[in-house]
Formats: structure tokens, C-alpha cells, sequence
């Protein structure tokens, strides 16, 4: 069990109730919606409940993702 960031991606025929649907899902299942955009949902929720959303109708993709960033290297400006 646990929580992680999924990419998902809804099919283009999918309808606004669909969506609607789709996101009280997700809520209920004790999941946090980070960024809705066209098709494409990013959302945070169990990895135990994937399994439950890809079954939801209109999906195209579920996909985990990572925002970790890259260690970026520090550079110092020395002095004289």
C-alpha cells in the first residue's frame, strides 16, 4: 500500500459526466486530484486501487510517474 502519482489518460470519445465520474472515483477511494488537463489526469492515490481504475470505462493509459527531480550540480563562483 502505497501512495504514489499516476499519469492517466482518457480516451477522446469520453464524456464530461464520464470525467465527473471518473474524479468522485478517485476521491473516494481516498485519492487527491493534482492537475486535470484536456484528457490527461494527474492524480495521487494506493497503488492497492490501480487495478480498480484502469476497469473504469474511457480509460486509455494508467501510469505511475516521478517528479523527483534530477540532483543538479552546484556551481561556485570563487573569488580572488
Amino acid at each position: 500500500m502505497v501512495f504514489e502519482t499516476y499519469l492517466i489518460s482518457l480516451n477522446d470519445s469520453i464524456s464530461p459526466t464520464e470525467v465527473e465520474h471518473i474524479l468522485k472515483t478517485l476521491t473516494s477511494l481516498g485519492g487527491n486530484v493534482n492537475m486535470v488537463v484536456k484528457r490527461s489526469i494527474i492524480a495521487s492515490f494506493d497503488s492497492v486501487q490501480v487495478d480498480i481504475m484502469r476497469k473504469k470505462p474511457g480509460f486509455k493509459l494508467v501510469g505511475g510517474i516521478n517528479f523527483k527531480g534530477r540532483k543538479v550540480r552546484k556551481i561556485v563562483k570563487r573569488q580572488l
